[in-house]
């Protein structure tokens, strides 16, 4: 469904060493490919390509049980959304109300297609009242 990371302590790579040098892959790989900082969306065009949105969702901890199934039914929901080319949901063991969302848009047609769809207007709308902090939305451009 998503993916976690294991705490230090219940993983034998990690007591042998071999994931030290791994654990931090996936959020250096996202960092490097987002080296700059936001765009914003009035600065997109047709002339730039994908659009990576990172997204930062802070779900109120008792309201985890709720909140991470709506997750999960988005995501693979949003999949098969038109000029959807990745969308993956991750959290980490030690904070299970922090969740991110990864997506890859074809382009900023289709971030805004998916965006002012009446499944994520709908999906938005009732995950809100289950958040912590706000619903933090950033969008990126590959050039």
């Amino acid at each position: 469904m998503y993916l976690t990371r294991s705490a230090p302590k219940v993983s034998k790579l990690w007591k042998e060493g071999l994931m030290r040098k791994f654990h931090w892959v996936l959020p250096l790989t996202v960092a490097a490919c987002l080296m700059g900082a936001p765009a914003h969306a009035d600065r997109f065009d047709d002339r730039f390509g994908e659009v990576v949105v990172v997204t930062h969702v802070d779900v109120d901890p008792q309201n985890v049980p709720k909140a991470e199934p709506l997750l999960v039914n988005f995501v693979k929901d949003s999949r098969n959304d038109p000029g959807v080319k990745s969308f993956t949901l991750i959290t980490q063991e030690e904070t299970t109300n922090h969740f991110q969302l990864i997506e890859v848009f074809r382009d900023m047609r289709a971030f805004d297609a998916h965006v002012s769809a009446a499944d994520t207007v709908t999906f938005r709308t009732t995950l809100d009242p289950l958040l912590g902090a706000p619903y933090d939305e950033r969008l990126y451009r590959v050039d």
